[in-house]
């Protein structure tokens, strides 16, 4: 069995980033091998729409750059030390 290589999660965080049981989306990571010490990461957020009328927003938030963006780069920092 090879190393896992990805990670799929339900998101129930609404467009004011408050819980919402009633709406779900998906975020998927990959992580990919790219050489010896380098990795590629991948993030898919999916169904977005899913959110009504908060889904505008949530993307904008995501999409920021304090989002998923940034969590990745925080993330590639941890994992460097």
């Amino acid at each position: 069995m090879g190393s896992p290589n990805r990670l799929v999660l339900g998101w129930q965080i609404n467009g004011n980033f408050e819980f919402d049981p009633n709406a779900v989306s998906e975020v998927e990571v990959r992580f990919i091998p790219e050489g010896k010490g380098i990795t590629r990461i991948e993030l898919e957020h999916r169904y977005p729409e899913r959110f009504g009328e908060t889904a505008a927003s949530l993307r904008g938030a995501l999409d920021s750059p304090e989002g998923w963006g940034t969590s990745l780069t925080r993330f590639a920092q941890l994992v460097e030390r």
